[in-house]
């Protein structure tokens, strides 16, 4: 091999190491960005548990609460977890069958089902494949159908109503893309918390703001209704803003 050839060889090897290593140094920061994500997803949902969906909306001045069309079929507590989502044809379920099997344990399935009232997107046969596969609750802006075996699940369920008509399973639709539901933007990996007051969105890139203003929120309210049964006259129980608004509304 003349001197060329050797230099060429070396020059080529040597790039080579260069780019395999870029790629595991690439490999391993991803790894290392996806495992802290992890954590701070488990540590978001953990500090959402202890909250309520009213504490989470004062937490973003009122915004990001659905309509309350709709309710919970078989509330047992707080329902909290990041979304996945679901578009839907109207009146059609076959990307929320999709979506089901495409979703990890703990997730929180959000269906836009484009206003349509005229037949259930969801049955019993859906919800308890849902429930096998861990995912922790479905949110859907549309009817439901089977009412009394799903209030026995242990998944949740929200939706606007019921009916016993069944839906087409033809698409179109779309998973994991930016939907409304309850004319609220969700988008996936989006934070949800639900209750019997209803359902709230926490965007994911400001969770953590409104998750801190909302643990405030809840340190006051205590000290608030503190003060309310402790207190025995009038003065003592009214809050020190009434006045002062009452007034500067005055100027």
């Amino acid at each position: 091999m003349n001197n060329f050839m050797k230099r060429f060889t070396k020059e080529i090897c040597s790039d080579n190491v260069i780019f395999i290593t870029l790629k595991i140094n690439n490999v391993m920061n991803f790894t290392k960005r996806s495992d802290e994500m992890y954590k701070s997803d488990k540590d978001m949902i953990h500090r959402l548990k202890k909250l309520s969906s009213t504490l989470v909306a004062d937490g973003m001045d009122y915004e990001n609460v659905m309509n309350y069309k709709i309710k919970p079929v078989n509330f047992q507590k707080t329902l909290v977890g990041q979304a996945r989502t679901v578009s839907t044809y109207p009146g059609d379920n076959l990307y929320i069958h999709y979506g089901i099997y495409e979703s990890e344990p703990g997730d929180i399935l959000v269906v836009e089902g484009k206003g349509a009232v005229d037949s259930a997107y969801l049955g019993n046969l859906m919800a308890a494949a849902a429930q096998k596969l861990g995912i922790e609750g479905i949110i859907i802006d549309g009817l439901i159908r089977d009412k009394d075996e799903i209030s026995k699940m242990d998944i949740q369920v929200y939706a606007q109503g019921f009916t016993p008509k069944g839906p087409r399973k033809e698409g179109p639709g779309s998973f994991d893309k930016t939907i409304e539901c309850g004319r609220v933007v969700v988008n996936s990996h989006d934070y949800i918390i639900a209750d019997e007051d209803g359902v709230v969105v926490i965007p994911y890139d400001i969770a953590e703001g409104v998750i801190t203003g909302a643990e405030e929120k809840k340190v006051y309210e205590a000290q608030r209704l503190k003060t309310i049964n402790e207190s025995s006259e009038k003065e003592e129980i009214e809050p020190s803003w009434l006045r002062e608004t009452i007034n500067r509304k005055k100027q």
